[in-house]
């Protein structure tokens, strides 16, 4: 009898914290780093591999990367500053500021707000990894 008592018991708790594992919502810092996509169809063809302060953004058709330096102002607000580009016709870009924030978290998804050359821009991205 007490033996299945504590077989319950222990199986009780495995499931609450498999639950309780599951159950965590994401937060900003859980996008510093990873592979995204863009969900707009018009940015499709673009992949974002992040590693905590460099950015990578990859047409996947013609091949071209743009490379950026982060720097996180907070969890949830960082600037991306282009440092690189594989094309020489796209060398204008050097140098350009974006600030981005994170506004919503929804799973995998993330609601950013861009604001750099005079546009204010809200894009989701899709963390892949």
């Amino acid at each position: 009898m007490i033996l299945k008592t504590n077989i319950k018991f222990i199986v009780g708790l495995i499931l609450l914290i498999n639950l309780s594992t599951f159950a965590q919502e994401k937060k900003c810092s859980d996008f510093k780093t990873g592979n995204f996509k863009y969900s707009k169809q018009e940015y499709k063809k673009y992949k974002v591999t992040r590693y905590n302060s460099i950015q990578i953004e990859t047409d996947t058709t013609t091949g071209v990367k743009m490379e950026g330096s982060i720097s996180w102002k907070s969890d949830c607000e960082y600037e991306l500053t282009y440092t690189k580009v594989s094309e020489p016709k796209y060398a204008k870009a050097i140098g350009q500021k974006l600030k981005v924030e994170i506004i919503k978290i929804t799973g995998n998804t993330i609601l950013c707000k861009s604001e750099g050359g005079g546009v204010t821009l809200e894009i989701e991205m899709i963390k892949t990894d």
